[in-house]
This record gives C-alpha cells, sequence and structure tokens, in this order.
C-alpha cells in the first residue's frame, strides 16, 4: 500500500524499519508530503525528516509506520527539511492547538469550548 497523503492521526506512531522491528523514532508533525520524526535513538535532540515515498504501510492496529528498505537511520538523519513540504501539523485538532496557543480555546482533555473570560459568559 502506497502512502498518498499524510494523515494526522499517524502523529505519534512509531516509525520502524523495514524489518518491522527496528525503532528508528516517532512521527512528531506531518505536512502534504512528508514526516517529521523525533525521539530518535542515540539522537535524543535531533529530528529525521522522511518524503512519504519512504512509507511502505501504517498499521493503525500497533500504531506504526513501517519504511520502505532503501531508508536507515543514517538518511533519515541526514535528510534536510523538504522545502515544498507544505504546511506542517502537529495534531489532529490542529486548530484546537493554534488557538489554545493564543488562550482562545481551552486545553485538550479539558472541555471543548471556547474559552470566555468571566465577564463575557
Amino acid at each position: 500500500m502506497q502512502v498518498t497523503e499524510a494523515p494526522t492521526a499517524i502523529i505519534g506512531y512509531q516509525v520502524r524499519a523495514a524489518d518491522g522491528t527496528t525503532p528508528l523514532g516517532e512521527v512528531d508533525e506531518v505536512s502534504a508530503r512528508a514526516l517529521r520524526i523525533h525521539r530518535i535513538p542515540g539522537h535524543a535532540r535531533h529530528v529525521g525528516y522522511l518524503p512519504l515515498d519512504a512509507v511502505a504501510r501504517v498499521d493503525d492496529a500497533t500504531d506504526t509506520v513501517v519504511l520502505t528498505g532503501s531508508v536507515d537511520m543514517a538518511r533519515m538523519l541526514d535528510a534536510p527539511a523538504p522545502p515544498d513540504a507544505g504546511a506542517w501539523h502537529k495534531s489532529p485538532d490542529w486548530w484546537a492547538s493554534l488557538l489554545g496557543h493564543y488562550g482562545l480555546f481551552e486545553a485538550e482533555g479539558r472541555g471543548s469550548e471556547p474559552f470566555l473570560h468571566p465577564d463575557q459568559r
């Protein structure tokens, strides 16, 4: 199955090498054409980038993204951020995260109502 679009639902999924057992990190952000990977074993403060064509399959049952055989950790770490990746999203509710950043929406898990000052209720 070739992945042609990165859904925000895969944020937080573990990324594994083609063998399906070697962990390479976790999906931190997605864009229309690429994935940003963090929590890379042995490279705690480093991020890696993967184009969507490097994804062999997404397994929702185990929350994993399995890569094609041509991608390894060294290639992922050396890859620069794609210049044409489009907008990056960190959450399936990216709009709520944005509004929460500006104090206009309650934090995730605390409700889904717009934040109103007590004088406005």
